[in-house]
């Protein structure tokens, strides 16, 4: 995993950090969803959920156009179109 490239973060965070124990102190004991890690792995799983999502309305699309695909050539229609424009090929060059 790659380090943290923005010079500002470490401060930001130790902020942060600090805020929320001072918040403690004050208020007392806090759930765990009011911390600053906690919102930020809900966050991670919440971009999880919707990339798996993504991926399975992908996937889904995608067999959808292969089945259609697959039930023009059984019925016949694709076929037709095929066959037609190689009829008009051989027209011309007998001619």
């Amino acid at each position: 995993m790659a380090g943290v490239r923005d010079p500002a973060f470490w401060k930001r965070f130790s902020y942060a950090v600090h805020l929320d124990e001072e918040k403690g102190e004050k208020l007392g004991p806090q759930h765990d969803s009011d911390s600053w890690l906690a919102r930020q792995q809900s966050k991670k799983k919440n971009r999880a959920r919707v990339c798996w999502g993504f991926w399975i309305v992908f996937l889904l699309f995608v067999a959808a156009v292969v089945a259609v695909i697959i039930w023009l050539v059984e019925s016949g229609v694709l076929s037709n179109i095929g066959h037609s424009g190689g009829d008009k090929m051989a027209d011309a060059s007998s001619s």
